[in-house]
């Protein structure tokens, strides 16, 4: 088995573990008691804070693996003392990322992200920061089904532009990657 597949495995580990934790969170919000509204909420704001942590590992594991299949040795570690960790991606932080693979990758990147995908990363990264540093956060912004569409999108872009072509092709179950 190659790399290429094992990351893309990987990868695929990754997003399905976030798509069951909405799988439970659907569940679980039909046995929530309608006056329970603050325990929404905060199932709702773990869901962010997961798909914030989902795009940061993502991120990772793919440069990672694609740095490993275009570069070795001391040319490799020299790349990886500089990409340790994944950013806090906002979509400034992410487009300098993919800028750093050269103006080809910016270009295809800056295409991907359009104007709704941006705001949902920019929303992302403001609601993560909120929550991590404990801010009181609500409204249009605490909205998980639109940041899982987000990492889904990311996911499948990461994925294609990064890990492909694997040697062997991934299939994934009928009905895993919902919308």
């Amino acid at each position: 088995m190659s790399a290429t597949t094992i990351a893309h495995k990987d990868a695929f580990a990754l997003w399905s573990r976030l798509q069951s934790e909405f799988d439970r969170y659907h569940a679980a919000i039909s046995f929530i008691p309608t006056n329970q509204l603050k325990l929404q909420d905060d199932l709702r704001r773990y869901l962010c804070l997961r798909c914030a942590g989902f795009l940061e590992k993502l991120v990772h594991e793919c440069v990672t693996q694609y740095l490993e299949t275009k570069a070795g040795g001391p040319g490799l570690e020299f790349a990886r003392s500089f990409f340790s960790k994944a950013p806090n991606l906002n979509s400034e932080a992410f487009v300098k990322l993919m800028g750093r693979f050269g103006e080809d990758h910016a270009a295809r990147f800056e295409e991907f992200l359009t104007k709704p995908l941006r705001d949902s990363l920019n929303d992302l990264s403001s609601v993560r920061n909120a929550i991590a540093h404990g801010a009181v956060t609500g409204g249009q912004k605490l909205d998980p089904e639109r940041y899982r569409k987000l990492c889904e999108a990311v996911y499948v872009w990461m994925t294609s532009e990064l890990l492909s072509p694997p040697a062997v092709s991934t299939v994934f179950p009928a009905g895993s990657l919902k919308t």
